[in-house]
C-alpha cells in the first residue's frame, strides 16, 4: 500500500478544510430553507416532499460558498444545497429554476442508482439528471404549472450555447438540445403553456 506524500497529504487536507470551512449545521440549514418558504414556495413544498418521500435521497447537506453552483449530489445518496443562493438571492435563480435544480440532482441519485459504477461518467450523469428535471417540470406543466418547465428549457439552452466545454453540464446540453426528447419537451410546452 502506497502512503501519501506530504504534500499530497496537506493538498488533500485543504481541501477537506475548505469543504469544512463552508458547510452549515443542519439546524441552521433547515431554518434558512424555512425562512425562505415565502421567497421559495414551490422550492420548499418539493424539498419537504422528496425528504418524506425520496428514498434515495439520504442526506441533506447544506453549505453556504459563494462562486459555486446551488446543488451537488452524491452518489452516497447525499445532496448539497448551496444557501448562498436561498441568503443572497439570484436574479437567475427564481422559485422556479431552483425547482428544477432541485430535480436536477435528484435526476443524478437516480442516475447513480441505475448504472453501475464502472459504467457512470459525468457527461451522461449531467443528462440524465437534465432529463429527469425535464420529465418532472412537465408533470408540473400537466398540472397546470408551466413555469418549472418553461425555465428549465430556456436556461438549459442558454448554457447549452456556452464555449465552457470542459463542463460536463455543458457537454450534456450540447447533445441533448439536439434530441428528439428535448424537441418533444419544447413542443409541449409552446402548445400547452401559454
Amino acid at each position: 500500500m502506497k502512503i501519501l506524500s506530504p504534500l499530497l497529504f496537506l493538498f488533500f487536507l485543504s481541501i477537506i478544510a475548505k469543504a469544512q470551512h463552508s458547510k452549515v449545521p443542519d439546524t441552521a440549514g433547515y431554518r434558512i430553507i424555512e425562512e425562505s418558504k415565502t421567497a421559495f414556495p414551490k422550492f420548499y413544498q418539493l424539498f419537504h416532499q422528496l425528504l418524506d418521500h425520496e428514498p434515495l435521497l439520504k442526506q441533506v447537506v447544506f453549505i453556504n460558498k459563494k462562486a459555486t453552483g446551488p446543488g451537488f449530489a452524491n452518489p452516497n445518496g447525499t445532496i448539497t444545497f448551496n444557501l448562498d443562493y436561498f441568503i443572497n438571492k439570484k436574479p437567475r435563480f427564481d422559485d422556479n429554476r431552483l425547482l428544477v435544480v432541485l430535480y436536477h440532482e435528484v435526476g443524478h441519485l437516480h442516475y447513480f442508482d441505475k448504472t453501475p459504477r464502472p459504467q457512470r461518467n459525468p457527461e451522461d450523469s449531467e443528462k440524465a439528471a437534465f432529463e429527469y428535471s425535464l420529465q418532472k417540470t412537465k408533470e408540473m406543466a400537466m398540472n397546470n404549472d408551466c413555469l418549472p418547465l418553461k425555465s428549465g428549457l430556456q436556461n438549459m439552452l442558454l448554457r447549452s450555447q456556452s464555449n465552457e466545454t470542459s463542463d460536463p453540464h455543458v457537454r450534456a446540453l450540447k447533445r441533448m438540445v439536439n434530441e428528439p426528447l428535448y424537441a418533444e419537451y419544447v413542443s409541449y410546452q409552446k402548445t400547452n403553456c401559454k
